[in-house]
């Protein structure tokens, strides 16, 4: 991420000061619904016209690739959401957690990874027929309700689909589809403006993880790298001076 994304992301007051800030999951979770496959979902990520990925997790002034890998079993099903941050690294951004209920039920939760979004970031869709399109759900607005069936999902169909082979993404550093064109970073101002979830109101956030088992399993082999670790250090700090700043000003 660019410096003046970081000052932006601080600036906000839907933002999270982390940055998860960078990738909104009301966002990816609607273009999962949108895409026929996760393979056709990688791609839609890392397409610069969605407008959805935004990371700069290494710090090289572009765009990442985000990969998608179907850590799945039997019915259980983590799309784990990995940056690729250099030839030896990759930093897991968030997971897409989907268990299959029964022949026509299915359930889905996407959860960001904690060193981006904090503990307990958690999406999920809710009831569009009871959703007013015309209030928009705050961030701060942690919903607890009923999760809703997404069996008519394309994607959910199609990874329990007789001929679904569990997609693991071939591409890594340097080694890039011919779709790949990696682009600059937006300021946080702007892509909060083109992917706020205000866009998304049948999405809200939760802090019960509704298919557990699923990130019980995901979690114990989550994938960290050192590298953004410092990158989020300098990150850190970077935010505590702005907000030292912002609160002796406002004579806090």
């Amino acid at each position: 991420m660019s410096l003046n994304a970081k000052v932006f992301c601080i600036n906000s007051s839907d933002s999270l000061g982390l940055a998860g800030d960078h990738l909104d999951l009301y966002a990816t979770l609607d273009l999962f619904k949108k895409s026929e496959s996760p393979e056709a979902f990688e791609k839609s990520l890392n397409d610069k016209n969605t407008g959805i990925n935004n990371l700069d997790l290494n710090n090289d002034g572009v765009v990442d690739y985000v990969k998608v890998i179907d850590k799945g079993e039997g019915d259980n099903h983590a799309l784990v959401l990995q940056d690729v941050i250099n030839e030896k690294e990759s930093q897991d951004v968030a997971v897409i957690e989907i268990q299959k209920k029964g022949n026509d039920e299915a359930h889905i939760q996407i959860v960001g990874d904690e060193d981006l979004y904090g503990k307990d970031y958690i999406i999920e869709p809710g009831d569009e027929q009871q959703t007013s399109k015309g209030t928009p759900p705050s961030s701060d607005d942690v919903h607890t309700t009923v999760y809703v069936n997404v069996w008519p999902w394309h994607p959910v169909r199609y990874i329990y689909g007789p001929s679904y082979r569990v997609w693991v993404s071939p591409w890594g550093w340097r080694h890039y589809p011919g779709y790949w064109r990696p682009w600059h970073p937006a300021v946080y101002h702007l892509y909060y403006q083109r992917t706020h979830h205000y866009h998304y109101p049948y999405y809200h956030r939760t802090v019960v993880y509704r298919v557990k088992d699923v990130h019980n399993v995901y979690y114990a082999h989550r994938t960290t790298s050192a590298t953004y670790q410092q990158n989020r250090t300098a990150y850190n700090r970077h935010a505590d001076k702005h907000a030292h700043k912002k609160n002796k000003k406002a004579g806090k």
